[in-house]
């Protein structure tokens, strides 16, 4: 895979036709041209996070910029704690031709189509409202009846689900934070009961089950303080018992994205009549504006990460 030397290396979960592909190839090179950098930025999707370092060693036998800067790899962050995020230093991570992973300030990128529900509510009120009729259930996207979108009630929609996943969402919160790294233990089973578990309770299975899987895989063991940060960085507790008091903005973060977008969907089509629905053009669409939308959150956050990395590269 030859490529010109003043490369820089980005790579991106995800596969060839994933929609947000042509997102990062437009929103980044806007970004280096905007500030004048002189970078050609080659980004590759590579499937997995697992395939970062393999991948990371193409951008060092064929960039120089990776002598001064390692390849870069953004991911999403999931459930991972902030202890979780942290990298080595650079020269480290150039030394071993390793990627430097960079984690969304949100669980996955789709995260931040949540916050374009003004966008969504113009889009839904633009489609033309028809009598469902048999050529119409042939016909592009069209609403069965009238009724006006707005942010307030898409939002009301994804606040309404955040509350009704809390159970779902800690679990695989749980789930993810003790399967992390782990390639060869089974899938880690829920317990029957666990939802009628006390904290203490799910504590101790925590720590049973993290045992458990450090000794089949021989892992070095979790930090004793893991599920304490789990339990910190979003008030699971509190959510738990009182859903009601859910921190909208904080599960729009820190909730699975995906899921959240699909019922969103979901929402548009029952609450608004929207028939012949697509969702990939849709996001395809709202991924077009994003990449040029500067003040966007997605552009915002993807421009902040971006630059940190290349402040001392001309």
């Amino acid at each position: 895979m030859p490529v010109s030397k003043p490369a820089l290396y980005i790579l991106v979960e995800g596969s060839d036709n994933s929609p947000e592909l042509a997102f990062f190839k437009r929103a980044i090179r806007k970004i280096l041209t905007d500030k004048g950098l002189s970078i050609i930025p080659n980004i590759i999707e590579v499937g997995s996070s697992s395939a970062f370092t393999p991948y990371a060693g193409l951008g060092y036998r064929y960039s120089s910029i990776h002598q001064l800067l390692p390849v870069l790899a953004i991911a999403d962050s999931d459930y991972r704690t902030h202890l979780n995020k942290q990298s080595e230093a650079n020269h480290k991570l150039i030394s071993t031709k390793k990627p430097k992973i960079r984690y969304w300030k949100r669980h996955e990128w789709e995260n931040y189509l949540l916050e374009e529900t003004d966008y969504l509510a113009t889009w839904i009120n633009q489609i033309p409202v028809r009598k469902e009729t048999s050529n119409t259930t042939r016909a592009k996207c069209y609403r069965k009846f009238e009724k006006p979108a707005s942010p307030i009630r898409l939002d009301n929609c994804l606040e309404q689900y955040f509350r009704q996943s809390v159970k779902a969402e800690y679990w695989e919160c749980l789930k993810f934070n003790l399967a992390i790294q782990i390639k060869k233990y089974p899938s880690i089973e829920k317990p029957v009961d666990f939802d009628h578990k006390t904290l203490n309770q799910v504590k101790e299975w925590f720590f049973l089950e993290a045992f458990k899987s450090e000794r089949v895989v021989k892992l070095k063991p979790k930090p004793p303080h893991l599920f304490d940060d789990i339990m910190t960085e979003i008030p699971w507790e509190t959510w738990l018992n009182k859903p009601h008091l859910i921190q909208f903005e904080q599960a729009k973060q820190r909730f699975r994205g995906k899921e959240a977008f699909n019922q969103l969907c979901q929402c548009i089509q029952t609450e608004f009549g929207v028939h012949n629905f697509g969702k990939e053009l849709l996001i395809q669409e709202m991924l077009g504006n994003l990449a040029t939308n500067t003040s966007s959150t997605i552009f915002m956050d993807l421009q902040n990460l971006l630059l940190s990395e290349l402040a001392n590269v001309g």
